[in-house]
């Protein structure tokens, strides 16, 4: 089974590609966007959903624009009427965002700056499994820095692949590191991570399958609008 994860840097998108980039989404994207109070926030949405629109189209056809969404009870969005079984997760920062698209299996794709200010062990020591704790407890420096950002973006594209988002507690499944492996007790069920260090950015990735082939593209915007075309 093929997962495509495909990112996007918002700081290479240039001024002139931001009202094409909106042209993308659908009147009520557009009037949720409006919304952000900050230009940061509201660049993030617009590109996220822009590429989540082109990556659907680049799997099964179509103009970008003509996909249609609902969410379900944790607000993990759907496709209303695809062509084919096709699963998508979608994830945004300030600086980078990320969509995930496969056929027939849930999927859950994260993004985190490697440089976000965050006291690692006072996370951990609030949100994590005791395993990661104790593996965070033995590194230091970078080091430390680089295993809770590979385990945190790990354990939100979980729950992301679960469509329970943070409903469910992220002290409940652990995860371990080289290879990226999950061991959940109340979901024994085949999982695949995936975990990629793209220049500042942790990209991480989880599905509920017993096996697939993920890969992961950088897009830039002036290729994605020439795509939906």
């Amino acid at each position: 089974m093929d997962v495509s994860v495909t990112t996007l840097d918002l700081g290479g998108i240039r001024p002139e590609h931001w009202p094409a980039l909106a042209e993308l989404l659908d009147d009520q994207e557009r009037a949720r966007a409006a919304r952000f109070a900050f230009e940061e926030d509201r660049q993030a949405y617009v590109a996220a959903h822009a590429l989540l629109r082109a990556a659907l189209s680049d799997a099964a056809g179509g103009a970008p624009q003509e996909w249609r969404f609902a969410a379900a009870k944790h607000g993990k969005p759907y496709l209303i009427d695809p062509p084919r079984d096709l699963r998508f997760s979608m994830t945004h920062t300030r600086s980078m965002v990320a969509v995930a698209v496969t056929e027939g299996v849930e999927i859950g794709v994260d993004v985190e700056p490697a440089n976000r200010r965050a006291e690692s062990m006072k996370l951990a020591e609030r949100f994590f499994a005791s395993e990661e704790t104790a593996l965070l407890r033995a590194l230091e420096g970078d080091s430390r820095r680089d295993a809770f950002f590979a385990i945190w973006t790990l354990k939100e594209a979980v729950v992301k692949a679960t469509g329970e988002g943070l409903s469910r507690g992220l002290a409940s499944f652990t995860i371990f590191l080289d290879p990226p492996r999950v061991v959940m007790a109340d979901d024994p069920g085949a999982w695949r991570l995936a975990h990629w260090r793209l220049g500042a950015h942790h990209v991480a990735l989880a599905g509920r399958c017993a096996d697939w082939r993920p890969s992961l593209v950088e897009r830039d915007a002036a290729a994605l609008l020439r795509a939906g075309e």
